[in-house]
């Protein structure tokens, strides 16, 4: 009856020979209409939903096709996914460690990176996506707005052990005597009653009271 896949729904579903024949249909100017959203590039709508899907080829000839400046904001979006991959930690990872080739770790939106984001969603099976941000360059000292905490504080705010032992690990001030009183990691870690990160902090030379 005349449907077909467009490019977002290419990228989710990981359709890897579809995408390749919608990204050498747009360059010979032959792409059929409603097949990206917006009058976007298929490259564009690939990236961040064959992300999304676990697609590491499809990002791979996403990418070759965008040269958007590594602190574009766009690329946030296109990490989050990666980040919530339907295909799994594997794929998520290697889409995941694609994009850091290509993007500045330390965007943010309202002083929130993506450390702070993994910091409150990822268990500890999401430990490697932590790593990776850190050995990208990820900063441990950039505050959001709203809670005005680093990713420490974040992590011990929702009671991420394995996340405060990373950080603390890889240098992160377990005082913060530079934070608002009530925004410190032991503060939140206190009024949240996280008693394990606590201890894990007082460990590496954190506030006692």
């Amino acid at each position: 009856h005349g449907g077909f896949l467009d490019a977002v729904s290419a990228g989710f579903l990981r359709q890897t020979e579809v995408a390749r024949q919608m990204l050498a249909d747009e360059a010979a100017g032959r792409l059929r209409e409603g097949t990206v959203m917006g009058g976007g590039k298929v490259a564009e709508d690939l990236l961040w939903t064959a992300a999304g899907g676990g697609d590491p080829e499809i990002v791979r000839m996403a990418l070759e096709r965008i040269d958007w400046p590594r602190e574009d904001s766009r690329w946030d979006w296109a990490l989050w996914q990666a980040f919530t991959c339907d295909g799994g930690i594997e794929l998520g990872l290697a889409c995941f460690g694609l994009l850091l080739n290509r993007a500045d770790p330390n965007q943010s939106q309202s002083g929130r990176t993506m450390l702070h984001t993994v910091m409150a969603r990822g268990e500890k099976e999401h430990l490697p996506y932590a790593e990776m941000l850190l050995d990208a360059g990820a900063r441990t000292d950039i505050r959001d707005d709203l809670l005005q905490s680093t990713a420490l504080g974040w992590a011990c705010r929702w009671g991420r052990v394995h996340f405060v032992k990373l950080l603390l690990k890889r240098g992160a001030d377990p005082v913060e005597t530079d934070a608002e009183p009530w925004a410190t990691p032991t503060a939140w870690a206190q009024k949240m009653k996280h008693d394990k990160v606590l201890a894990v902090l007082r460990e590496h030379g954190g506030q006692s009271d």
